[in-house]
Order: structure tokens, then C-alpha cells, then sequence
């Protein structure tokens, strides 16, 4: 009977042993499952942080491809504009050697064919008439001896300027007017009746049609030579400018006769 008892409790110990060992077989099972499931969910956080920086790098290169599609356009169209202004100026260059030919007289320097300058629109060419050869001092008649100038220039203007607007600007140095107070009482009366003198002139015998013409009187406002220190600079300063716009620039009829003309 001793040998029994013992036996069932041999027995009762070992199946409890058995439950024990199965107990710690499913501690050790459980959490092995939920590191494996750590583990999933980390690389899926991972996974989708590495997807995420992979969309964030492939939106900025493709805005990366934009721009430089953008810049490359730019470029072309820069280069392409270049290339415009460059034959345009080439092409102004040229006209303005082929008058400064022409328009030469026997003395150098009185009659300069030029580009834009002080006041002038890009793309202009003026024609600048020193006074010597078209007026006395404090005159606005002109001398007989500026016709053959003014008739060159006319020709011109007729010819290959046919279709631009002219502007006939006068301008005088900083003297001021003592012979003929009576008739200009400044500088800038002056300058406006030498405009008109060489306007009409050149819309009377030079037939340059009045519709396209206008003038204008600067006074020393405008000089070429500043501060004017000798003879010479106010000579330089003393000139009518005869101004060819580019033919974008049109003059409406209004601002024809609010200038007189």
C-alpha cells in the first residue's frame, strides 16, 4: 500500500511536472510570436518610411527635370533673343555708316549719324546737325549753305526711313540770349523756332510728309558737353539732333498737335 501511494504521487508529480513543462512551452511559443510580430512591424515602418523618402526624392528630381526643362528654355530663348539684338544693332550700325557717307560734309564733325543717347528711344538714329552749319549765332533763319545738308537728309528720310516717325530736336548751350531778346526771349524759344526752321524745310522743299514729323525745343537741357568749360563744348552743345524712331514707335496725330505741328 506504501509502494501505491508513493507510485500515485510519483505519478501526480510527473503529470504536474508534464503541465509545468507544457505551460512554459506556451510562454516561450507566445513570446516568440510577439517578437516575430515586433519584428514585422518594425520593418514595416521601415519599409514604408524608406517608400516615403523614396516619393519625397522622386517628386523634387522630376521638379529638378522641370526646372531645368524651365532654364533650358530660358537659355534658348535668351540665345535666340541675343541673337535678335545682335543682328539688329549689326543691321542699325549699318545704316548709320551708310548715312554717315552720305550726310558728310567737307568739314568733319559737323554732321554725325549716332545711335541712342540722352532722351532717345533704343533702336533710334540720330542725325546731329552742328549749328555752325545751319544757323548765325542767336538766329533761327537758315544759312543758304545748310541746304545741301538738310537736302541729303531729306533724301534719306524719303527713302529708306519712309516709314519711320522723325522728331527735330533743337538745342542750345547755356548762353544766354543777348542779340534778338526781342524775338526769343530764352534759350528755349530759340531751340523751338531752329526745330521749326529745319521742320519746314524739310516738309516744304525736302517733301518729307508733316504727318510723320513733329518738334521739339530742349534748351541746354539736354547737352552733350557738361559743364561747359570752352568755345568748343558749347559749340558741341549748339546743334539740331534730327532724331529716325524705330519703326514699333508711332506718333498719334494728338501728339503731333499738341506739339504744334
Amino acid at each position: 500500500m506504501f509502494s501505491a501511494k508513493w507510485a500515485g504521487k510519483v505519478v501526480l508529480a510527473s503529470g504536474v511536472l508534464a503541465l509545468m513543462a507544457g505551460c512554459g512551452d506556451k510562454d516561450r511559443m507566445a513570446r516568440a510570436i510577439q517578437s516575430k510580430d515586433e519584428m514585422i512591424r518594425r520593418q514595416n515602418e521601415e519599409l514604408a518610411e524608406r517608400k516615403q523618402r523614396e516619393d519625397t526624392l522622386l517628386t523634387a528630381n522630376e521638379g529638378l527635370r522641370d526646372q531645368n526643362t524651365k532654364m533650358a528654355e530660358n537659355s534658348r530663348a535668351q540665345t535666340q533673343q541675343l541673337a535678335a539684338t545682335n543682328s539688329a544693332l549689326n543691321d542699325l550700325r549699318s545704316q548709320m555708316a551708310s548715312l554717315q557717307g552720305k550726310l558728310e560734309t567737307s568739314q568733319k564733325g559737323e554732321v554725325t549719324v549716332q545711335d541712342s543717347g540722352y532722351g532717345k528711344e533704343p533702336g533710334a538714329i540720330t542725325i546731329r546737325v552742328a549749328n555752325s552749319v545751319l544757323f548765325d549765332s542767336g538766329q533761327a533763319t537758315l544759312k543758304p549753305q545748310a541746304y545741301e545738308t538738310l537736302d541729303k537728309v531729306a533724301a534719306e528720310l524719303n527713302g529708306k526711313f519712309n516709314a519711320n516717325y522723325i522728331r527735330v530736336e533743337g538745342h542750345t548751350d547755356r548762353t544766354p540770349i543777348v542779340r534778338n531778346k526781342d524775338k526769343y526771349a530764352d534759350n528755349m524759344q530759340l531751340s523751338q523756332a531752329r526745330a521749326k526752321a529745319v521742320f519746314d524745310y524739310l516738309t516744304g522743299k525736302g517733301k518729307v510728309s508733316s504727318g510723320r514729323m513733329y518738334t521739339a525745343g530742349f534748351s541746354y537741357n539736354q547737352p552733350v558737353v557738361s559743364p561747359e568749360k570752352t568755345k568748343a563744348d558749347q559749340a558741341k552743345n549748339r546743334r539740331v539732333d534730327i532724331v529716325i524712331l524705330p519703326t514699333n514707335v508711332k506718333v498719334v496725330k494728338e501728339h503731333l498737335a499738341a506739339n504744334g505741328r
